[in-house]
């Protein structure tokens, strides 16, 4: 029997316009016009994970009855936002947002064309495995559509302990009730959903490239390793990647174990039961397990390498971690990191003892036998806050990134270097920082870090970039190579600062100096 379509998106089963109606495998969408692009928000593409579902990997969704009003986006999968909201989302949270662009004054039939199908992206937000929606204004799509002429795919997946942590590798509990790699598996699952359905949208299932940034980027180089998108996906782009933040079984069963004691310890009736069993997990409001995630994410982070307290973990859906050697895909791989990822640090709320332990965590636990010489000999022992910071920058994203383009397999790897900054950004000494590249790409300054970006002008500078950076984009997306040189080349990385350059090799010492550095936990 079809199921019910979850309760954040309107159906009807009576008589509709069908004007922007699509029809898809699990039923008929309809979108509305947006910013010279036709929006489609909230679709499920798999069953919500409630009830029986908890923990378990996504399974694929049955028909809805009527036409599905995909008005607006679905719930954020439950999180903690802020101090000032608190508590947001839910479970009912497996949903994506297709955007497509309409030149102006087209007919509908012209939108969805099928004799000229568009390249797809699909876009995996970041926002360290436990934040972060598809929903966020930021990541709307329009204009980044439109500017690469590409069908834009948000998508929505499980964060924290409900997607991001294998509790079936703790000591207490049952593997065969605790699946692993529920969040990979919804985005697989959401891959499939597109591949099946991209015809339908004037999209080229033969052409579907998935990008992301930060922890969004490192679940598409876990997606690299995996074998079950090898007939799906053409290319990906992977922005500021978090590569090394996959989990043996080994971490992940410690990480598992150590939520388990925290359970134990809750005394907050609105959380879970202190007895720490699978039945308080299994019965624990989505809100109580968000809380668990916050405590088990500072309690963990900087104690297990550079894999943070949640991230993928190597089973039989993910075989290989995507650092080692011949584990990925023959796929075309754009990727790159920005100047100043990690400088932002210097103004949260870490103190400059708790940053310094943090990156001496990190070097521990990623190679305890050279790490710590990588890190006296480029960062001074990270004794000033700003060269913690640099090393946990380093560390998390540029060299994994620098690992993982040098050694694809046929060498169809593409580095770039975001550089530009801002006078504010410049003033404030955070220069490039992290996912400055957002509001860049996808046009949208007035979201994530552009309002501040351009406090105090830099606007023109920052167009600039937008354009050269968008035209790159666009011809990986429909040609599988951005133009410049690829990375085995002479180390090549194109730089992006108002403008753009092809520079071989522009910190070989960095690069040098991390190559002997085991990354892979």
């Amino acid at each position: 029997m079809p199921s019910d379509t979850p309760h954040h998106v309107a159906t009807t089963t009576g008589r509709t316009s069908n004007h922007w109606v699509v029809e898809t495998t699990t039923g008929p969408v309809k979108g509305h016009p947006v910013n010279r692009a036709i929006a489609f928000r909230g679709i499920p593409y798999a069953e919500q994970p409630t009830g029986d579902l908890r923990f378990r990997r996504a399974t694929e969704k049955q028909p809805w009855r009527g036409v599905l009003l995909a008005e607006r986006s679905g719930d954020y999968c439950a999180q903690w936002r802020n101090p000032k909201v608190g508590w947001i989302g839910s479970e009912h949270c497996l949903w994506l947002n297709v955007v497509v662009p309409r030149p102006p004054a087209s007919p509908a039939r012209q939108v969805f064309d099928p004799t000229t199908p568009r390249p797809v992206v699909v876009y995996l937000h970041g926002g360290s495995n436990i934040h972060g929606s598809a929903g966020e204004p930021l990541l709307s799509g329009e204009y980044f559509a439109g500017a690469t002429d590409s069908i834009y795919v948000a998508v929505n997946y499980r964060v924290g302990i409900l997607g991001q942590l294998a509790l079936g590798n703790a000591d207490d509990l049952d593997a065969e009730r605790f699946d692993s790699n529920t969040g990979l598996s919804d985005i697989i699952t959401a891959i499939e959903w597109v591949h099946a359905n991209a015809e339908s949208f004037g999209g080229d299932p033969s052409r579907i490239t998935v990008m992301g940034e930060s922890s969004g980027g490192a679940m598409v180089t876990a997606l690299s390793a995996t074998p079950r998108v090898a007939d799906l996906v053409a290319g990906f782009i992977a922005q500021s990647p978090a590569a090394a933040m996959v989990h043996t079984p080994q971490t992940a069963g410690r990480l598992a174990d150590t939520a388990l004691q925290i359970l134990r310890g809750s005394e907050d009736g609105k959380r879970p039961r202190p007895e720490g069993t699978g039945t308080d997990l299994l019965t624990a409001s989505p809100q109580g397990l968000a809380w668990l995630t916050e405590k088990l994410n500072a309690a963990s982070w900087g104690t297990t390498g550079i894999s943070g307290g949640f991230a993928p973990v190597i089973d039989d859906l993910l075989p290989r971690h995507p650092l080692e050697p011949g584990a990925t895909l023959d796929r075309p791989l754009l990727i790159g990191t920005n100047l100043d990822e990690y400088v932002l640090m210097r103004w949260n709320a870490l103190s400059r003892r708790a940053l310094q332990e943090q990156s001496r965590g990190f070097a521990r636990g990623i190679d305890e036998e050279h790490a710590p010489r990588v890190l006296s000999a480029l960062y001074g022992d990270a004794a000033r806050r700003g060269e913690a910071g640099r090393f946990v920058g380093d560390a998390l994203f540029t060299a994994p990134s620098m690992r993982l383009a040098g050694q694809h397999p046929s060498g169809r790897a593409w580095m770039y270097r975001l550089d530009m900054s801002t006078p504010s950004l410049d003033i404030s000494g955070i220069g490039a920082t992290h996912a400055l590249d957002l509001p860049i790409l996808f046009g949208r300054y007035d979201s994530g870090r552009g309002p501040g970006a351009l406090a105090l002008g830099g606007r023109q500078r920052m167009a600039a970039t937008t354009q050269v950076m968008q035209a790159r984009w666009r011809r990986f997306i429909h040609d599988g190579d951005p133009g410049w040189e690829t990375y085995p080349t002479d180390y090549a990385t194109q730089l992006f600062d108002g403008g753009e350059k092809t520079v071989a090799d522009p910190t070989p010492e960095l690069r040098e100096a991390w190559s002997s550095v085991r990354l892979t936990g």
